[in-house]
């Protein structure tokens, strides 16, 4: 069994990482109400900023750009996509049936984690995209944490349309290290809001003295 502390307390990563697409919907579609507000510092210099999540998001963060002999059956809006995967009108067998899902099962599998991965007080670092000039993430900020004894990278850019960050890309580790050479900022205080009810709880305040 293995754990992290989220703030005073403490989330159990337990079990096999096995997780089918419906399941990860239903996970992902417990944070379109949550917002994250997050204080950065490094040198006297500090940066805060939100992190929220929609559902056209989620098409990305799974993969399912990868799937390329389905695109004429996910031909619906992304947000489409996955409403009819939360109605079960687009069932776990359809993207299984992909010669290319077995690329994305891993990012499937892991992809449930991300709420308890947002939660966490682990390290956050600056991304520089000058160091990944050949890459074709264009972000601001990544998130490395451990689930399972393997690193998951989580990729946040902002949207230009309301200033907040999103999750622009996620996947597990597979062979390089995106956080070598970035710019390590401690996480003062973080803050997790539901929306619908303003109920806000404080995952991190290392500002208290």
């Amino acid at each position: 069994m293995e754990s992290f502390a989220i703030g005073a307390g403490l989330f159990l990563f337990v079990g096999e990482v096995m997780a089918d697409i419906l399941q990860v919907a239903k996970s992902y579609a417990n944070l379109l109400d949550v917002e994250y507000l997050i204080l950065l510092g490094k040198k006297n210099k500090n940066i805060l900023f939100s992190i929220i999540f929609k559902e056209m998001h989620f098409f990305h963060l799974a993969g399912f750009q990868y799937l390329k002999d389905l695109s004429q059956i996910l031909t619906e809006s992304r947000e489409q996509i996955f409403r009819r995967i939360l109605k079960c009108k687009l069932k776990k067998q359809i993207f299984e049936s992909s010669e290319y899902y077995p690329k994305i099962k891993d990012r499937i599998d892991y992809l449930s984690y991300l709420e308890q991965i947002m939660d966490s007080n682990k390290t956050v670092f600056k991304y520089n995209p000058i160091l990944e000039a050949f890459s074709a993430i264009k972000t601001d900020f990544l998130l490395k944490n451990e689930v399972k004894a393997r690193n998951v990278f989580t990729f946040l850019s902002k949207d230009s349309e309301n200033g907040k960050y999103f999750c622009r890309s996620f996947f597990p580790q597979i062979d390089k290290d995106y956080s070598a050479g970035q710019t390590n900022w401690t996480l003062l205080y973080k803050k997790k809001i539901k929306k619908s009810t303003g109920h806000e709880t404080v995952l991190c305040d290392r500002l208290k003295k």
